[in-house]
């Protein structure tokens, strides 16, 4: 941004001169395009009678009608090329330059854009063009806010274009040879006063056709003009050995470049170009500074031009098309005159038929009566036909011929008519919509200026953001779906010492995408990916989140995210370093482990689940052994206690031994069988009971 410095020197600076001078100059160059389009200007907004003419008819209470064509026809080429609004794209254009910056750059642009409401300025200046001839639009830099040294890039309108000096030697459509720039602003005395205390209020008559006042100064405001000129001088160009070429700043430069190892290869004599500003009253300097870029930061939106002699005539749509209007005008005006002119319908009886009913016949063209009575004999009696009733006069044919041949001139005229018309019957959709881009060409010299004036602006937009954003900093940037995204430009990565989104190196450049916006891409893209779909429904698993990405309806973007969720090829990321096609591979490969690894988790918990079988069964068998273990040293135990029993036995006497002894093998035999039966009856309890458990505890695993 140009670092203006207020200026309280109360000498005559030479360049106020310089820019009277250029005032001069310009207008009257450029005084017949001034007043022609001003003309034009009026003519289209309704003021479309001859003086003279309108003057005299009011005086006879004449009509004076205004069918105003032309506007509908100028708003309907103005809103086709609302419709599909030009873009810039950036591209490389040396080895420094890399396409990552190049989309961060464009993000960027987009950005600056949003941020000043740029279709606005854009819009501005083609309704300008297409109407009178010419349009401007214009670049400021500022601060982001009162307490910040960021600055901002903004594109703004010029609401009145007559406002605006440029040079009379630029010859191309945008504007970029421009060299001298003058613009003419009011402002209120009060705020002058505030903004300038030390400066006086003095009048100033220079002004060119169309400007909004006679005088720099008013009775509530001051005119002031901002003046935009291009310095020329001689410098020496070195080539350093980095492979950048710079020129010689200061008397340090060659120390610097010693102190960084670097060496001088080459120099040539060149010029250095420079754009200075400066705003002024009519005899003094306020403020002065140097613009950042390269190119004037106003740049020209063209209609139609055409060199006749050494003149260059500038005019839009409306310029050929007024005498067809005011033709129209005249013939609708006639024809709404004649009409009201003519008599009303009359009736024609025998005198003394309306007799006794004077006053309904009087009234018969003004109300409507149901029934309307008669005599069927005259005054003097005698036999009379009914009454009759004349027609009256139909509007004149010739008039309603000659307004039909006039209104399809003014439709040759502007270029804009109903394709439809071109041919008679039925044809398909295709077929107009063919006639209807015929048409459309009519006036594509408008979008096609349109596209480069925006180029320039563009243009001089990459110019400023290398002097604008040169310090690492965080910014919005908009892609190409008016997404946005935060990203750190100028990043300096200390482990490596490397730049990242480095906007200060590499050389870039604009191509205006010109094709159909991004809504019309989307439904364009919608209708040619649903019968693909339905030819293949199995590539849904792949495209499937494009395709709803791309639909209208609420919720079309969560079904798109979901499915993407599910596709590995939507995880690439075009802003990434590594190549797309190493992204898919590597997606790809992913995915195959992320399957491996679910495969293996399944793996284990089928092998988890028959180790649990299997511990099951072995503890099983485990109380099994142990019951029998106990069972047989529990029989051990019995035995032996018999056996004790049998010897104390012995000890009895002799007499009874026999009986005993028989007695006690029996008690013996029976007691073994009794408990043998329930200690299997127990055991077998005990191993169904185990048995049930395990399988209950299987059922559960």
């Amino acid at each position: 941004m140009a670092e203006f410095n207020e200026s309280s020197l109360s000498d005559y600076d030479p360049r106020i001169d310089e820019a009277i001078q250029f005032l001069r100059l310009a207008n009257d160059a450029d005084t017949m395009n001034r007043q022609e389009a001003l003309e034009d200007l009026k003519f289209v907004n309704g003021d479309q009678w001859p003086v003279e003419l309108q003057n005299s008819r009011n005086l006879e209470s004449r009509p004076v009608l205004t069918i105003n064509k032309l506007d509908g026809y100028c708003r309907q080429v103005v809103n086709q090329i609302r419709q599909q609004r030009p873009r810039p794209k950036v591209h490389g254009m040396n080895s420094q330059a890399d396409e990552k910056t190049a989309q961060v750059i464009q993000g960027i642009i987009r950005h600056i854009e949003a941020n000043s409401n740029a279709d606005n300025a854009y819009d501005t200046a083609t309704d300008y063009a297409v109407r009178m001839g010419w349009g401007y639009i214009r670049l400021r830099t500022d601060y982001v806010s009162d307490d910040s040294f960021d600055q901002e890039i903004y594109i703004e309108p010029i609401d009145n274009p007559f406002t605006v000096y440029y040079d009379i030697n630029s010859i191309m459509p945008d504007g970029s040879d421009a060299e001298r720039c003058l613009i003419t602003t009011m402002m209120r005395k009060a705020d002058f006063s505030k903004l300038y205390p030390d400066a006086e209020v003095t009048s100033f008559t220079q002004r060119g056709t169309g400007d909004s006042q006679s005088e720099w100064i008013t009775k509530e405001d001051i005119r002031l003009a901002e003046y935009y000129y291009m310095v020329r001088e001689r410098a020496k160009l070195y080539m350093l050995s980095d492979g950048s070429a710079t020129f010689a700043t200061d008397k340090d430069f060659f120390k610097r470049l010693e102190n960084m190892g670097i060496e001088i290869i080459d120099e040539r004599e060149s010029v250095k170009k420079s754009v200075k500003y400066c705003k002024l009253t009519a005899n003094e300097i306020l403020e002065e500074g140097e613009w950042a870029g390269k190119y004037l930061p106003i740049i020209p939106v063209y209609g139609r031009h055409v060199i006749v002699g050494d003149k260059r005539k500038k005019f839009g749509m409306v310029r050929h098309a007024k005498d067809a209007q005011r033709m129209y005008n005249f013939w609708q005006t006639s024809l709404t005159e004649s009409v009201a002119l003519a008599p009303k319908a009359k009736w024609i009886m025998a005198e003394g038929q309306d007799e006794g009913h004077e006053n309904d016949w009087a009234q018969a063209n003004i109300k409507s009566f149901p029934l309307l009575r008669y005599k069927q004999t005259d005054i003097d009696g005698r036999q009379a036909p009914p009454p009759t009733r004349l027609q009256p006069e139909p509007p004149p044919a010739g008039i309603l011929e000659a307004t039909g041949l006039i209104d399809q001139d003014i439709k040759v005229l502007m270029g804009v008519f109903d394709p439809a018309q071109l041919k008679q019957g039925n044809i398909s959709g295709k077929a107009l919509n063919g006639q209807q881009q015929q048409v459309d060409l009519n006036n594509f010299d408008f979008y096609d200026n349109l596209c480069k004036s925006q180029a320039q602006v563009a243009r001089a937009i990459l110019d400023l953001i290398p002097k604008i954003y040169d310090t690492e900093r965080v910014m919005r940037i908009i892609g190409d779906d008016g997404k946005p995204e935060l990203v750190t430009v100028n990043e300096r990565d200390a482990v490596n010492n490397l730049m990242k989104n480095d906007l200060t190196v590499g050389l870039y450049d604009v191509v205006m995408d010109t094709g159909p916006g991004y809504n019309s891409k989307r439904q364009e893209a919608l209708e040619t990916i649903t019968p693909i779909l339905s030819a293949d429904p199995q590539l849904m698993s792949q495209i499937g989140d494009l395709w709803f990405r791309n639909m209208d309806f609420p919720g079309a973007d969560v079904i798109a995210d979901r499915l993407a969720t599910l596709n590995p090829l939507s995880k690439i990321d075009e802003k990434s370093d590594v190549p797309p096609q190493i992204q898919m591979a590597m997606a790809q490969a992913q995915a195959q482990v992320q399957q491996m690894q679910q495969k293996m988790q399944q793996m284990e918990i089928a092998m988890k689940q028959r180790a649990d079988i299997e511990q099951v069964k072995q503890d099983a068998e485990t109380k099994r052994e142990l019951m029998r273990q106990t069972a047989k040293a529990h029989n051990t135990e019995t035995m032996a206690e018999v056996k004790v029993n049998d010897q104390n036995t012995r000890a009895i006497t002799s007499q009874n031994k026999v009986e005993i002894e028989a007695i006690m093998e029996l008690l013996l035999h029976h007691m073994d069988t009794k408990r043998l039966e329930k200690e299997i009856q127990v055991r077998n309890a005990e191993q169904y009971a185990y048995a049930n458990q395990a399988n209950q505890d299987i059922a559960n695993q």
